[in-house]
């Protein structure tokens, strides 16, 4: 009988899992393209790197216990006669509980991943500020306080039990603090998207390449949607009474925006690959002018300083993306040619003859440039 009534309950299951393992293993892949990349370039890999490398590994591991989360519940209606109770449940809910705090500590270092490569640039006095105080806001409104409300509970079963009696919760994180969470998301997420399209007004590089990094970051949008519908989902769910169906949405909202930003965070020291990418579609006429006279800054070589020169740029790699060479027109074979221009004038001086005195003679120079 309870096979029967099992074929007439919704699940949910492969929509989650197909959504979030699909995206999560196109985010790592990119992930090891750049890193490989970089090892093949001799370049060093910088702390923006291995930031990037923890939160893939975390999001990977919030992949696999999303799998027994969905076994034990997840993507189902709380009534549903396969969910075996309270086993079930109570193994859906601790699992619930170290995924959200996996994921909240995977995000942060994501954030703070970008903006150590934002560091790295050569901003202004005013965007440092900024992205300073993006690290700020992630530390305290989508980690430490996150934090507190998951570990406020004593026994320590109650932080994710909740069904447990005689529980004792000194902190109970208001509702106001759920949308503060999602607008310091997007408040950041813009500085992501926004600092680097600035900074890009400030260098000389080929219109393809410009364009092409601007729609690499303007990707970041995709980010910010998720964490607007994250917070949607989330302040939904404090009121459910079915938090194995209706906690669905957040699941998948919450995996792809730790993996889209895994994804576009990766992209940007791939910039020669997304060049030849760009050299194809967009029309020769659109990307032969460079836009700006600024300073010739490859985008990923930002510093001059030894422990900032990104991923150990080699000296001798001509073939680097990053590399200067690659500013220069096709026609310039890779040499930097420098025409130096005398300026000529046609003086007289006054000489001593011994034996008939004073001679004024007239000297002229040629004009000449090499």
């Amino acid at each position: 009988m309870a096979a029967v009534l099992q074929k007439d309950w919704p699940d949910r299951k492969v929509e989650i899992l197909a959504s979030t393992t699909v995206i999560c293993i196109l985010s790592t892949a990119i992930l090891i393209w750049r890193v490989v990349y970089g090892v093949l370039n001799k370049r060093k890999l910088l702390l923006c790197d291995y930031l990037l490398i923890v939160a893939a590994v975390l999001n990977i591991v919030t992949t696999v216990i999303r799998f027994k989360t969905t076994a034990h519940g997840l993507g189902r209606h709380i009534l549903d006669p396969s969910i075996i109770k309270p086993r079930d449940l109570l193994d859906y809910s601790y699992e619930l509980f170290i995924n959200q705090i996996i994921n909240l500590i995977a995000v942060a270092i994501l954030k703070y991943s970008i903006c150590s490569y934002l560091l790295a640039l050569k901003f202004s006095t005013v965007y440092v500020v900024i992205v300073w105080a993006s690290i700020v806001m992630v530390t305290i409104f989508n980690l430490l306080l996150p934090m507190l409300g998951n570990f406020s509970c004593t026994p320590y079963e109650a932080n994710w039990n909740k069904g447990l009696k005689n529980k004792d919760c000194w902190y109970k994180a208001p509702l106001g603090l759920t949308y503060m969470q999602g607008v310091s998301n997007c408040v950041t997420d813009a500085v992501y998207v926004v600092a680097p399209i600035i900074y890009l007004r400030h260098i000389q590089l080929p219109r393809r390449t410009q364009w092409g990094l601007r729609v690499v970051f303007l990707l970041g949008i995709v980010a910010t949607i998720c964490s607007i519908f994250k917070t949607i989902e989330l302040s939904a769910l404090r009121k459910t009474r079915d938090p194995t169906w209706d906690g669905v949405n957040l699941t998948i909202w919450s995996a792809t925006e730790l993996s889209i930003g895994i994804l576009i965070a990766s992209l940007p020291p791939l910039r020669k690959q997304f060049d030849k990418m760009f050299r194809v579609i967009l029309p020769s006429s659109f990307t032969t002018k460079n836009k700006t006279p600024g300073n010739s800054i490859p985008l990923y070589n930002v510093s001059k300083h030894h422990f900032s020169k990104p991923m150990g740029r080699s000296e001798l790699d001509r073939d680097d993306g990053s590399s200067e060479h690659q500013i220069l027109p096709a026609d310039m074979d890779g040499k930097i040619t420098k025409t130096v221009v005398h300026e000529i004038t046609t003086m007289e001086r006054e000489t001593t003859n011994v034996m008939n005195g004073p001679v004024r003679t007239r000297e002229s120079y040629g004009k000449m440039s090499g």
